[in-house]
């Protein structure tokens, strides 16, 4: 029994320490590998790409001072045909007193439901030979 208890003491389970190196060097040779393949400094870019960047940024905010001022302004859109542009708040304003002037309105047209179908008239019954039909 002896024996049989030191054998069990000396097959102890493996170490997972090498597996564990191992798994780490691969890792860090992995992001090593990619590092060299994109570049060491990925956070600077070219100038020309910071000089679009801008320019980029300078459009889109004299598009939304555009945008804004149409938003809020009264123009002409065409003068020959008497086409004008008014604020968004007015353009509610005058859709809601429309709405209120006019009442309530079904939005699609009501259509009465068909009538059930009648029962066909009953057959007469016919008269046995030779019966006469008139009282």
């Amino acid at each position: 029994m002896a024996s049989d208890a030191s054998k069990a003491a000396s097959r102890k389970a493996p170490a997972l320490w090498p597996i564990f190196v191992i798994g780490l060097l691969m890792l860090v040779l992995f992001w090593i590998v990619n590092k060299g393949l994109l570049g060491w400094d990925v956070s600077n870019p070219e100038p020309e790409e910071a000089a679009r960047a801008a320019l980029r940024a300078k459009n889109l905010s004299e598009l939304q001072a555009e945008n804004a001022s149409k938003l809020d302004s009264y123009a002409w859109v065409d003068r020959a045909k008497g086409s004008v542009q008014i604020p968004v708040s007015a353009a509610m304003d005058l859709v809601l007193a429309d709405l209120n002037a006019s009442g309530p309105r079904a939005a699609y047209p009501v259509t009465p439901p068909a009538a059930a179908p009648s029962a066909p008239p009953a057959a007469p019954i016919p008269a046995a030979p030779g019966a006469n039909p008139t009282p």
